[in-house]
């Protein structure tokens, strides 16, 4: 994978600590690639990426993204002209196969994109480039399909991933 560049590290690591702030772990980007995870007495682990880090945060700490149990909605849209961050849309979604709770597949669609995975953390999300929609002339917002609590998944979504100068 190519470096992301200062913006984008910045972007990803802003991300990943509002996933943990309800934890006693604090990741950061690792100089080397990865990222560095701590626990609240200092000991730490090298995780070579985000699945990597979010399979080791179940570890220790549980699950970070939990939909609503009551929730069976299994597709929700965010409203358009929602936008998040593509950076924090990456790192959510990571988080949500591997350190959320196992509920099997997830897809997120955004921006002409679909970014697929499953609760095997040897098998890597695949993004994919959709063809644009004649109906919606391609835009859109932000879709999230799950087996279940889809629209609990596309709140917390819109909480981690509004671009740092709006709220969610």
């Amino acid at each position: 994978m190519a470096p992301l560049g200062p913006g984008g590290t910045a972007a990803r690591h802003r991300a990943v600590r509002r996933l943990l702030a309800g934890t006693r772990l604090t990741a950061r980007p690792w100089p080397g690639g990865g990222w560095q995870l701590a626990d609240r007495a200092g000991r730490w682990r090298h995780c070579e990426g985000l699945d990597a880090l979010w399979t080791a945060v179940r570890a220790l700490s549980g699950p970070v993204i939990t939909p609503d149990p009551g929730d069976t909605t299994r597709v929700w849209s965010l409203p358009d002209p929602y936008a998040p961050d593509p950076h924090a849309l990456v790192v959510w979604t990571a988080a949500a196969l591997r350190a959320g709770p196992a509920s099997g597949a997830l897809t997120v669609r955004a921006a002409g994109w679909s970014l697929t995975g499953g609760p095997d953390p040897d098998t890597a999300p695949v993004l994919h480039r959709e063809e644009a929609d004649p109906a919606t002339g391609g835009a859109g917002g932000v879709c999230v399909e799950a087996p279940w609590g889809a629209r609990a998944l596309a709140t917390d979504l819109a909480r981690v991933c509004a671009p740092p100068d709006e709220p969610a």
